[in-house]
C-alpha cells in the first residue's frame, strides 16, 4: 500500500512540474502586465519570507526579472519573476 501511495505522489509531482514547464509563450504586452502582477506578488510576500533560507536565491531572481522587465524584455523578466516566486514555495500569479 505504501508503494502505491509513493508512486501516486511521484506521478502527481511530475505532472504538475510538466504543466508548469509547458506554459505557452507570452506576447510582449501580456508579459508586461504579468511583470507588474508578479512584482506586486513578490513584494507582498517579502515580509513573510525575507530571511528564510531560500530568500536570497529568490530575491536575486526577482531582481534579475525586474531589470529585464524595465529594459524592454518583459517575457524574460516575467519568467525570472515566476522562478523567484516559485523559489519561495508559492504559486506565481497568472493573467
Amino acid at each position: 500500500m505504501n508503494r502505491v501511495l509513493i508512486g501516486l505522489a511521484a506521478a502527481l509531482a511530475l505532472a504538475s512540474t510538466t504543466a508548469y514547464a509547458a506554459t505557452p509563450e507570452l506576447s510582449k504586452d501580456d508579459a508586461t502586465q504579468l511583470c507588474t502582477r508578479l512584482d506586486t506578488q513578490f513584494k507582498a510576500l517579502k515580509p513573510f519570507k525575507e530571511g528564510l533560507p531560500y530568500w536570497q536565491k529568490a530575491a536575486e531572481a526577482h531582481k534579475s526579472g525586474e531589470q529585464a522587465c524595465d529594459n524592454g524584455k518583459p517575457v524574460v523578466g516575467a519568467q525570472s519573476m515566476r522562478t523567484a516566486i516559485s523559489d519561495l514555495y508559492v504559486k506565481p500569479d497568472t493573467l
